[in-house]
């Protein structure tokens, strides 16, 4: 649920990268902080315990346009990938405009992928989000790697009705990783406007 800043005339929305443990999601994060210009982004924040690891930070897009002529500020987290932090996945899913569900190709992690789709939609149910009331982008990683799964496997396990938009990516260079937050954050703004 954005929330909106009268005073900055500012929309603030916030985005969960969420994925197995390993996917890509803090690589993703660390690549957008390192190319956002910084007088157009908050600090990283990390918020660690002695397994487990949380990142965020905020940025002000320039090229995804106003919403009533208000800006908007786009928040970025990160999830723990391993299943036992059930407790601070949920949490961070409190309040949530849009996902980035980052599956790993390596086939070694298909069932991963499977079990982290799974968690997701009995996390967002108890917060009484239905899966299709909020927009999720997959992002399938590690398109690089060696023996990498065909992209439609594991869309067939994740996304078997294909409702997702899609994106390869190679988050460790950067391959894929702008499109896929430009492609959540412009279904953000349009199911805000949408809700005015």
């Amino acid at each position: 649920m954005s929330t909106i800043n009268f005073a900055a005339r500012e929309i603030n929305c916030k985005i969960v990268y969420y994925g197995p443990g390993m996917s890509g999601k803090t690589t993703n994060l660390k690549h957008v902080f390192s190319k956002v210009p910084g007088h157009l982004r908050g600090e990283m924040v990390s918020l660690a315990t002695e397994d487990e690891r949380t990142l965020f930070f905020d940025f002000l897009p320039l090229d995804l346009g106003t919403v009533q002529g208000f800006k908007t500020r786009f928040h970025l987290y990160t999830v723990p990938g391993q299943v036992f932090y059930n407790a601070s996945r949920k949490l961070i899913l409190r309040g949530v405009d849009g996902i980035v569900f980052v599956a790993d190709s390596a086939p070694n992690r298909l069932r991963a992928n499977a079990e982290s789709m799974r968690n997701l939609r009995e996390n967002l149910a108890e917060h009484g989000i239905d899966v299709r009331d909020v927009p999720i982008v997959l992002q399938v990683n590690k398109r690089d790697i060696e023996g990498a799964l065909p992209t439609e496997m594991i869309r067939a396990v994740i996304d078997p009705k294909k409702e997702l938009t899609l994106f390869e990516a190679t988050a460790h260079t950067g391959g894929g990783v702008f499109e896929t937050l430009k492609s959540v954050s412009r279904l953000v703004l349009d199911r805000l406007s949408q809700n005015k």
